[in-house]
């Protein structure tokens, strides 16, 4: 499964790259591309698969709480909470709501501090890790390790290459760029690498999560 999901993000990816190099600003005009194909945009097929993805992801993380040893069930009950927030957060946007008052805090909203909800982001992202130290040690090393790199992964997508993104928006055109108007093809394609590392983080952990589900035999199902 995990290289079926990997295909699908695949398509997404390369065909939006594709797209930016060989079409550049017509990408705009090209009919259903942001409907069904473009990963910066929002409200489309690759922001349904990706809210997919992490829900998933929940899905089986809450599963193995249930056959996992006691010690760990809370750990990945938290886990699972974690991911279906994500998840409607990458359908709802909510992450954006911040960043008008971070950067009114820091006195700026100018450069990366445009998409400023990267700092709290970042200090949550701190807590957590450490919060889950004690139980990735619990862990096999395949596991800890894993989760850490899928980690890394989704973070250095979501938050540095989103505020290297956010830099070039805003040199292009301040706070007015639109992609119809201020086209950047950098901008683009740092965007397409941000979906990518995220893309990659979550299948990832998907996959480490199966791994680990047949482990401790866990089952997904449905009682009525």
């Amino acid at each position: 499964m995990p290289w079926f999901l990997a295909l699908i993000a695949g398509v997404f990816v390369v065909s939006t790259a594709a797209a930016h190099l060989v079409v550049g600003a017509g990408t705009a005009s090209l009919m259903g591309f942001r409907q069904l194909i473009d990963v910066d945009a929002e409200g489309n097929l690759p922001t349904w698969f990706s809210s997919a993805l992490l829900h998933f992801a929940a899905l089986i993380a809450w599963a193995i709480s249930s056959a996992d040893s006691s010690e760990n069930r809370r750990s990945w009950q938290a886990i699972a909470c974690l991911l279906l927030l994500m998840g409607i957060d990458e359908v709802a946007s909510v992450h954006n709501a911040p960043s008008r008052i971070v950067g009114e805090l820091f006195g700026t909203r100018s450069g990366i501090m445009m998409n400023a909800w990267v700092i709290p982001a970042g200090i949550l992202c701190l807590v957590v890790a450490v919060s889950f130290l004690r139980f990735l040690v619990r862990q096999p090393r395949w596991l800890a390790s894993g989760l850490i790199l899928a980690s890394g992964l989704f973070v250095f997508g979501a938050i540095v290459l989103e505020m290297a993104s956010t830099y070039v928006e805003y040199e292009t055109a301040g706070f007015d760029y639109d992609g119809d108007e201020h086209y950047s093809l950098t901008f683009e394609l740092i965007a397409v690498g941000e979906e990518f590392f995220e893309y990659a983080g979550v299948i990832l952990t998907i996959g480490l999560l199966l791994r680990r589900g047949r482990e401790v035999r866990a089952e997904i199902g449905l009682a009525v």
